[in-house]
This record gives structure tokens, sequence and C-alpha cells, in this order.
């Protein structure tokens, strides 16, 4: 399937933006932010972006508003603000905003333009690159959503800036993950480098995993073949963020995917017999990452249980995407349920 690649801005990106829009000349303009980048981001974007007119939405914070109630309102809202097929919706957030708003206007009134302005690591590197637009059904993670592009990604690393270092750190396991599935050398640069990261060292990193990601999804934009690499560490990722999210506990994506990508890592060195230290080598290193939250063996079925539930699953099995050997990912995996009961082990 051919597709049409997002524009993305990294030099002189809100001249180009205000250039795209002028050329483009939309109808109207929606703007749709969350309560903490309505505080902290909006102010910033209005200072670059002074000429724009736009009508404001605004959304509470967190994974747990990504849902149909919540679409309900972006489209009540716009709608009301009088809404057509020739205005354009601009995503000022992270991976939720660029997900929900993605979605809301891939759907309403059969899809308007979008553009993302994302404002943590997470998005910059991983969530808005690509075309994923979802929501959570039921507390399972982005069960109902679309594909679509958005027309063009804006990165202003002076976002970086108001993110605190858990967020920051969230942000940085996507591009972990694109180290693993890509190049040894690549994975082993990062665990050369010394958290925190400074500024230079994190817009060269995260521009390389938005190369690694876009060059993906060129070869496969709807998810039929090596785009199921990216899901790497996924799986299991998503269901512990959905049993954690579901007893409201405190988990941010990459820190439930930090663990995914331990276990699926444990579960890639039995399947593809590793050579030995590799794992452990893994293991360390995404330890830090993961977060504080702690599974217990009587947890372990439930975790299971919703990965029977993912949304990558085929006649009723779910299948993994694995390292063969870091940098050389194996999609569509079958994984026993004894090995991967014994992979979250290692979570801790």
């Amino acid at each position: 399937m051919a597709v049409q690649n997002s524009r993305i801005f990294t030099v002189s990106p809100w001249e180009k933006l205000d250039n795209f829009i002028n050329d483009t000349q939309y109808s109207s303009v929606f703007l749709l932010c969350d309560a903490n980048t309505s505080m902290h981001c909006l102010p910033y974007f209005k200072e670059k972006m002074p000429g724009l007119n736009f009508e404001v939405t605004t959304i509470p914070a967190g994974e747990l508003i990504k849902n149909l109630e919540t679409c309900q309102y972006i489209w009540t809202q716009w709608l009301e603000a009088g809404i057509d097929r020739n205005s354009l919706v601009i995503c000022l957030g992270g991976g939720v905003v660029s997900d929900i708003g993605g979605f809301c206007a891939s759907s309403i009134i059969r899809g308007v333009d979008c553009i993302y302005v994302p404002t943590s690591l997470m998005a910059m590197a991983d969530a808005s690159i690509g075309g994923k637009t979802g929501i959570n059904f039921n507390l399972f993670k982005n069960q109902v959503g679309t594909f679509t592009m958005p027309k063009a990604i804006v990165i202003d690393v002076h976002f970086l800036k108001t993110l605190p270092e858990r967020q920051l750190k969230n942000g940085y396991v996507e591009i972990i993950k694109h180290s693993l599935i890509q190049s040894p050398p690549y994975f082993q640069d990062l665990t050369n480098l010394s958290w925190p990261l400074q500024e230079s060292e994190l817009l060269e990193y995260m521009k390389k995993s938005i190369r690694t990601k876009t060059d993906i999804i060129e070869q496969d934009f709807t998810e039929i073949g090596i785009r199921k690499s990216l899901n790497f560490g996924h799986t299991i990722g998503h269901a512990i963020e959905s049993f954690f999210l579901e007893k409201d506990l405190d988990i941010l994506h990459g820190e439930a995917v930090a663990a995914g990508i331990i276990c699926e890592s444990y579960i890639s060195s039995v399947l593809f017999k590793w050579r030995p230290h590799t794992f452990e080598s893994i293991q360390t290193f995404m330890k830090p990452f993961k977060g504080t939250l702690r599974l217990s063996e009587a947890d372990y079925p439930e975790v299971v249980a919703k990965m029977e539930l993912d949304k990558k699953r085929k006649n009723r099995n779910v299948y993994f995407s694995l390292l063969d050997a870091p940098g050389k990912p194996k999609t569509d995996q079958k994984v026993p349920d004894d090995l991967i009961l014994k992979s979250l082990e290692y979570y801790d």
C-alpha cells in the first residue's frame, strides 16, 4: 500500500509550519491539548504562531482519558464550533494527545487533516511517527483506531525542557527499542552514554530513532510485515500496562514497555539460543527505566489473560515480535505459555 509520508519539520519548524498552513488555506483550525500542555506548552505555541487563529479544546491529562467518552467530548466541541472537511486539527501534546486527537480527526466527517506538535520525548521519538491512531476500549490498549498519517509533524526540543526526568525516561525507552531491532552497535552506543543525556545527545538519538521508524513505515505502512518488529516489548508491555491501569496504579507506557523488553528479550534468548550474557546486559540496562511497580507471582495469570486480548492476535493466538538476535527482528512468533510465565519472573 502506497502512503504519503508526513512532513517532519526539525529545522526552522515554526516557519515551515506557518508556510504549510498558509499555503493550504484551511477554512478553520482546531487545536487539541491536555491540561498539562495547555498550561506549559500552549503559551509557547501561541508565541511561535502569532498570526494563527484557532479554537482550543482541552482534555484531562493521562492514559485513562484515552477512551470513547473523551472522543465524544472532542467531536462535540469541534462540531459545535463548525468544523468542516477543509478544517485542520493540530494536536499539541504527548502520545495520548496524538493518539486520541489523530483518531478523532481521522473519523470526524470521514476525516480532516491533522498535524502533530509532540511535546514529550515519547511522542517525538515514536508515538507521533507512523500514522497509528487509537484509543483504549474497556481498558485494553489501543483496541480502536486507524492508520492515518498526519500531514506534518513539528519537532521542537524546547518542549523537552518542561518534562520531569520520569517522562524523559519514558520516551527514551522507545529509542532503546529502536536500537535493539536495528543494530547491536546502535544499542551499544546507548549503553555507553550516561543518564541523564545532554540535550545534543538526546537530539541526535531522537533523530536516529525517527529515521529508523520512518524507514520501516515506508516499507510496511499497514503492519503486515516488517512494521510488526516495532511491537517488540509491547505484547507483554501492553498487558502489564493494562493490568496496572485497571487497578488505577500509576504506570507510564515506556515503563511498561521497558518491562516488556526485558521479558521478551528473555523469551528470545531461550527460543533462539542467544550468546551468553546478551540477555543479562539488556536486562541490566533496562531496569532503571521500568518504574517502581511490582508484579507478584499471583498476578501472572491475569497479565497473560490480557495478552490473549491483544489487538495483534490472529485466530485466537497471540503472536510476538521477538529478536533472533539483537538487530535481527523475528515477527509472528508463537510462544508457549510456560515460557511467558517464566519471563515474567524477570520483571523485577
